[in-house]
């Protein structure tokens, strides 16, 4: 069965969270979770949910968006912001469509302020919900959209699947983690031009959808590396 992950990323009204719920059971969507939520849920959520009280009361609570998507292959987030950033932009039904059936989930940020730059950084790709000159959407309306355009790809593709799985969230960090400690000891980067680096190499792997397989290879690749700088060193 074809599952999307809703995740809201430091929520601040548990009123919208339950109206969250509700429009994700709208559109068959189950499986919500909640990073460091600003306020617990309150009967006030339950009461919005309405007949959505199943999605919201099997809800996840993590305290990082690692947590939250670590067993995820395809992470987007939502904003309203058109930023020179890193990750492709798409609207909502052209996310929808590139979305796998498993293993994927949308982010979305603070109701005041939205994500930061370091929630984005675990995204491959960025949705922009087109609007008039005023693009501040209520959260619960932003989820609408996004479960809505899913659901239709869902019933006009109904086999979508990946031929071949994506690696998932926490292996791909696990990369670019041996991929830093690895630019660090060839002297490619330092602890001022990190940032830079890394976010430029994460935008080329993120975009290329890596399998398993590719990453423990350019892993592979990277101690092979390591022990010749090493190697280097010691001569």
């Amino acid at each position: 069965m074809a599952s999307l992950r809703m995740v809201l990323v430091r929520p601040k009204e548990p009123a919208n969270i339950g109206s969250v719920a509700r429009s994700m059971k709208n559109f068959g969507l189950t499986e919500l979770v909640l990073v460091s939520p600003q306020r617990p849920v309150s009967a006030r959520a339950y009461a919005l949910a309405s007949h959505a009280d199943d999605v919201l009361g099997q809800a996840r609570t993590v305290a990082t968006v690692s947590e939250a998507i670590a067993d995820c292959a395809v992470v987007l987030a939502t904003t309203a912001l058109t930023r020179t950033a890193p990750q492709r932009c798409y609207t909502p039904r052209e996310a929808a469509s590139r979305l796998p059936a498993q293993g994927a989930a949308v982010l979305f940020g603070p109701e005041d302020h939205g994500l930061s730059n370091d929630d984005l950084s675990y995204c491959q790709g960025i949705i922009t919900i087109p609007t008039a000159e005023y693009s501040s959407l209520n959260l619960a309306h932003a989820v609408t959209i996004i479960a809505y355009e899913w659901f239709l790809s869902r019933a006009d593709a109904p086999s979508v699947a990946l031929t071949v799985p994506l690696a998932e969230r926490l292996v791909l960090e696990g990369m670019y983690e041996h991929l830093r400690d690895t630019l660090y000891l060839i002297g490619y980067t330092d602890s001022q031009r990190e940032r830079g680096a890394m976010r430029f190499f994460r935008r080329v792997f993120d975009a290329a959808g890596l399998s398993y397989h590719e990453v423990q290879t350019l892993r592979g690749l990277w101690r092979q590396v390591q022990w010749a700088a090493r190697g280097v060193k010691r001569r």
